[in-house]
Protein backbone atom coordinates (compact mmCIF):
# COMPACT_ATOMS: atom_id res chain seq x y z
CA UNK A 1 0.00 0.00 0.00
CA UNK A 2 1.42 3.80 -0.91
CA UNK A 3 0.83 6.56 1.56
CA UNK A 4 0.32 9.83 -0.08
CA UNK A 5 1.11 13.63 1.63
CA UNK A 6 -1.04 16.42 1.36
CA UNK A 7 -0.05 17.56 -1.71
CA UNK A 8 -0.26 14.04 -3.33
CA UNK A 9 3.33 13.18 -3.18
CA UNK A 10 4.31 9.57 -2.95
CA UNK A 11 5.97 8.59 0.49
CA UNK A 12 7.00 12.28 1.44
CA UNK A 13 10.67 11.61 1.35
CA UNK A 14 13.00 9.56 -0.92
CA UNK A 15 13.40 6.41 1.50
CA UNK A 16 9.44 6.44 1.71
CA UNK A 17 8.82 4.52 -1.10
CA UNK A 18 11.61 1.47 -0.72
CA UNK A 19 10.47 1.40 3.11
CA UNK A 20 7.04 1.00 1.49
CA UNK A 21 7.61 -1.48 -1.35
CA UNK A 22 9.42 -3.38 1.55
CA UNK A 23 7.00 -3.97 3.31
CA UNK A 24 4.31 -5.18 0.64
CA UNK A 25 6.85 -7.46 -0.19
CA UNK A 26 7.78 -9.04 2.96
CA UNK A 27 3.41 -8.95 3.80
CA UNK A 28 2.88 -10.97 0.39
CA UNK A 29 5.46 -13.74 1.17
CA UNK A 30 4.20 -14.12 4.59
CA UNK A 31 0.34 -14.11 2.68
CA UNK A 32 1.86 -16.87 0.32
CA UNK A 33 3.86 -18.98 2.47
CA UNK A 34 0.67 -19.10 4.63
CA UNK A 35 -1.26 -19.98 1.64
CA UNK A 36 0.98 -22.35 0.61
CA UNK A 37 1.36 -24.19 3.73
CA UNK A 38 -2.56 -24.78 4.42
CA UNK A 39 -2.44 -26.04 0.87
CA UNK A 40 0.07 -28.37 1.47
CA UNK A 41 -0.49 -30.02 4.70
CA UNK A 42 -3.62 -32.07 5.63
CA UNK A 43 -5.76 -30.92 8.73
CA UNK A 44 -4.83 -33.15 11.46
CA UNK A 45 -6.65 -36.57 10.86
CA UNK A 46 -9.19 -36.14 7.86
CA UNK A 47 -7.37 -33.55 4.98
CA UNK A 48 -6.12 -34.63 2.04
CA UNK A 49 -5.11 -32.16 -0.43
CA UNK A 50 -8.41 -29.83 -1.32
CA UNK A 51 -10.91 -32.75 1.08
CA UNK A 52 -11.69 -32.56 4.96
CA UNK A 53 -13.56 -36.13 5.50
CA UNK A 54 -17.04 -35.44 7.59
CA UNK A 55 -16.83 -35.87 11.74
CA UNK A 56 -18.63 -36.12 14.69
CA UNK A 57 -19.53 -33.55 16.47
CA UNK A 58 -21.85 -34.31 19.17
CA UNK A 59 -22.92 -38.35 20.45
CA UNK A 60 -25.34 -39.38 22.57
CA UNK A 61 -25.67 -41.62 25.25
CA UNK A 62 -26.00 -45.97 23.82
CA UNK A 63 -28.38 -48.16 25.33
CA UNK A 64 -27.00 -51.72 26.58
CA UNK A 65 -29.30 -54.17 25.78
CA UNK A 66 -31.02 -56.11 28.75
CA UNK A 67 -30.90 -59.29 26.75
CA UNK A 68 -27.43 -59.17 25.73
CA UNK A 69 -25.19 -62.22 27.12
CA UNK A 70 -21.56 -61.38 25.97
CA UNK A 71 -19.94 -58.36 24.81
CA UNK A 72 -19.24 -57.49 21.12
CA UNK A 73 -18.38 -54.58 19.21
CA UNK A 74 -20.91 -53.48 16.49
CA UNK A 75 -18.87 -51.22 12.86
CA UNK A 76 -21.46 -48.90 11.45
CA UNK A 77 -21.21 -46.29 8.73
CA UNK A 78 -22.88 -42.64 9.04
CA UNK A 79 -23.20 -41.40 5.78
CA UNK A 80 -24.01 -37.45 6.33
CA UNK A 81 -25.39 -34.93 3.69
CA UNK A 82 -23.60 -31.18 3.06
CA UNK A 83 -24.56 -29.93 6.05
CA UNK A 84 -23.65 -32.75 7.96
CA UNK A 85 -27.46 -34.34 8.46
CA UNK A 86 -27.52 -38.17 9.09
CA UNK A 87 -28.91 -39.51 5.52
CA UNK A 88 -28.44 -43.25 6.51
CA UNK A 89 -26.52 -45.78 8.54
CA UNK A 90 -25.71 -49.01 7.27
CA UNK A 91 -24.27 -51.71 9.31
CA UNK A 92 -20.66 -53.07 8.33
CA UNK A 93 -20.52 -55.63 11.03
CA UNK A 94 -23.51 -56.97 12.30
CA UNK A 95 -23.82 -58.53 16.31
CA UNK A 96 -27.23 -58.53 17.65
CA UNK A 97 -29.04 -57.86 19.69
CA UNK A 98 -26.33 -55.12 20.19
CA UNK A 99 -26.61 -53.33 16.58
CA UNK A 100 -30.39 -52.17 16.82
CA UNK A 101 -28.79 -50.01 19.98
CA UNK A 102 -26.08 -48.81 18.30
CA UNK A 103 -27.81 -47.67 14.79
CA UNK A 104 -30.77 -46.02 16.86
CA UNK A 105 -28.19 -43.66 18.58
CA UNK A 106 -26.16 -42.55 16.03
CA UNK A 107 -28.83 -41.59 13.97
CA UNK A 108 -29.55 -39.22 16.54
CA UNK A 109 -25.78 -38.01 16.60
CA UNK A 110 -24.67 -34.47 15.04
CA UNK A 111 -21.88 -34.55 12.34
CA UNK A 112 -19.42 -32.52 10.73
CA UNK A 113 -19.96 -32.50 6.52
CA UNK A 114 -17.12 -32.99 3.96
CA UNK A 115 -15.85 -30.41 2.73
CA UNK A 116 -14.12 -29.68 -0.84
CA UNK A 117 -12.14 -26.57 -1.11
CA UNK A 118 -14.40 -25.25 2.03
CA UNK A 119 -17.82 -26.70 0.75
CA UNK A 120 -20.01 -28.99 2.24
CA UNK A 121 -20.10 -32.40 0.31
CA UNK A 122 -21.80 -35.98 1.10
CA UNK A 123 -19.39 -37.49 3.45
CA UNK A 124 -18.85 -40.63 5.79
CA UNK A 125 -17.95 -41.73 9.42
CA UNK A 126 -16.89 -44.81 10.94
CA UNK A 127 -18.25 -45.58 13.82
CA UNK A 128 -17.35 -48.55 15.72
CA UNK A 129 -19.09 -49.19 19.40
CA UNK A 130 -17.68 -52.02 22.15
CA UNK A 131 -20.29 -53.04 24.84
CA UNK A 132 -18.29 -53.70 27.30
CA UNK A 133 -20.02 -55.93 29.83
CA UNK A 134 -19.43 -55.09 33.47
CA UNK A 135 -16.42 -56.48 34.73
CA UNK A 136 -15.09 -54.25 38.19
CA UNK A 137 -12.27 -56.50 39.11
CA UNK A 138 -9.79 -55.63 36.76
CA UNK A 139 -9.13 -58.51 34.65
CA UNK A 140 -9.87 -57.83 31.33
CA UNK A 141 -11.90 -59.21 28.41
CA UNK A 142 -9.96 -60.78 25.65
CA UNK A 143 -9.91 -59.10 22.68
CA UNK A 144 -10.96 -59.33 19.34
CA UNK A 145 -9.33 -59.47 15.83
CA UNK A 146 -11.23 -59.10 12.63
CA UNK A 147 -10.91 -59.16 8.66
CA UNK A 148 -10.79 -55.70 7.09
CA UNK A 149 -13.80 -54.64 5.84
CA UNK A 150 -14.57 -52.31 2.82
CA UNK A 151 -17.52 -50.13 4.17
CA UNK A 152 -18.56 -47.42 2.26
CA UNK A 153 -16.69 -44.54 -0.17
CA UNK A 154 -17.86 -41.45 -0.44
CA UNK A 155 -16.14 -38.57 -2.00
CA UNK A 156 -13.25 -40.90 -3.21
CA UNK A 157 -12.82 -41.36 0.55
CA UNK A 158 -12.92 -44.59 2.39
CA UNK A 159 -12.76 -44.58 6.62
CA UNK A 160 -10.21 -46.86 8.21
CA UNK A 161 -11.32 -50.22 9.42
CA UNK A 162 -10.67 -51.76 12.89
CA UNK A 163 -8.77 -55.19 12.44
CA UNK A 164 -7.98 -55.58 16.41
CA UNK A 165 -9.40 -54.15 19.36
CA UNK A 166 -9.53 -54.56 23.30
CA UNK A 167 -12.40 -54.25 25.55
CA UNK A 168 -11.95 -51.56 28.47
CA UNK A 169 -11.28 -53.17 31.88
CA UNK A 170 -13.37 -51.23 34.52
CA UNK A 171 -11.62 -49.17 36.90
CA UNK A 172 -11.10 -50.65 40.44
CA UNK A 173 -14.41 -50.47 42.86
CA UNK A 174 -16.32 -49.00 40.11
CA UNK A 175 -20.19 -48.94 40.08
CA UNK A 176 -20.61 -46.55 36.82
CA UNK A 177 -21.96 -47.36 33.76
CA UNK A 178 -22.73 -45.54 30.40
CA UNK A 179 -21.33 -44.21 27.02
CA UNK A 180 -18.13 -42.69 26.41
CA UNK A 181 -17.52 -41.65 22.67
CA UNK A 182 -14.43 -41.62 20.72
CA UNK A 183 -12.82 -39.71 17.83
CA UNK A 184 -9.44 -41.59 17.44
CA UNK A 185 -6.46 -40.67 15.17
CA UNK A 186 -5.14 -43.57 13.09
CA UNK A 187 -2.48 -42.66 10.91
CA UNK A 188 -1.46 -43.96 7.08
CA UNK A 189 -0.12 -47.01 8.54
CA UNK A 190 -2.78 -48.11 10.49
CA UNK A 191 -1.46 -46.67 14.21
CA UNK A 192 -3.44 -44.83 16.57
CA UNK A 193 -1.65 -41.60 17.37
CA UNK A 194 -4.00 -39.94 19.73
CA UNK A 195 -7.90 -39.90 20.96
CA UNK A 196 -9.91 -36.66 21.58
CA UNK A 197 -12.80 -37.37 24.13
CA UNK A 198 -16.38 -36.66 22.93
CA UNK A 199 -18.45 -37.83 24.88
CA UNK A 200 -16.99 -38.13 28.32
CA UNK A 201 -18.05 -40.77 31.76
CA UNK A 202 -16.15 -39.69 34.95
CA UNK A 203 -13.87 -42.58 35.64
CA UNK A 204 -14.16 -44.70 32.91
CA UNK A 205 -13.41 -41.83 30.26
CA UNK A 206 -9.83 -42.91 31.31
CA UNK A 207 -10.59 -46.78 30.76
CA UNK A 208 -12.05 -46.31 27.68
CA UNK A 209 -9.26 -43.69 26.09
CA UNK A 210 -6.56 -46.40 26.89
CA UNK A 211 -8.28 -49.31 25.70
CA UNK A 212 -8.46 -47.52 22.30
CA UNK A 213 -5.27 -46.38 21.56
CA UNK A 214 -4.54 -50.18 21.75
CA UNK A 215 -6.79 -50.62 18.66
CA UNK A 216 -5.08 -51.97 15.19
CA UNK A 217 -6.42 -50.72 11.90
CA UNK A 218 -5.89 -50.90 8.43
CA UNK A 219 -5.59 -47.08 7.19
CA UNK A 220 -8.47 -44.68 5.32
CA UNK A 221 -7.57 -44.53 1.91
CA UNK A 222 -8.48 -41.31 -0.39
CA UNK A 223 -8.30 -42.03 -4.63
CA UNK A 224 -6.78 -45.29 -3.47
CA UNK A 225 -3.97 -43.97 -0.93
CA UNK A 226 -3.16 -44.50 2.46
CA UNK A 227 -4.07 -41.56 4.67
CA UNK A 228 -4.42 -40.51 7.95
CA UNK A 229 -7.85 -40.15 9.05
CA UNK A 230 -9.98 -40.02 12.25
CA UNK A 231 -12.85 -42.74 13.14
CA UNK A 232 -15.35 -43.16 15.97
CA UNK A 233 -14.88 -45.60 19.13
CA UNK A 234 -17.43 -45.50 21.48
CA UNK A 235 -17.79 -48.03 24.43
CA UNK A 236 -20.88 -48.54 26.53
CA UNK A 237 -20.03 -50.00 30.11
CA UNK A 238 -22.94 -52.36 31.54
CA UNK A 239 -24.23 -51.39 34.42
CA UNK A 240 -23.55 -53.27 37.86
CA UNK A 241 -27.27 -54.73 37.72
CA UNK A 242 -26.74 -56.61 34.54
CA UNK A 243 -23.59 -58.79 36.57
CA UNK A 244 -20.83 -59.67 35.02
CA UNK A 245 -20.55 -61.26 31.76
Amino acid sequence: MQNTNDDGKVGGEGGGMKMSVRRSTVLAVGVLTAVCLTAGVGAKGQSHGKYHAAGLGQASEIAYPMNASAPGIVTLDASVDGSGTVQNVSVVRDVPPFTNAAVSAVKTWQFTPALVEGQGVPGVVRVNVAFNPYNPSGVGLPGETFQPVAGNAVGNFVPAGVTKAHYANYPPNTVASGTVVLQVHVGHEGKVHGAVVVRGKGGLTGAATAAAKTWVFTPGTYEGKNVSSDVVVGFVFASPQMGTR
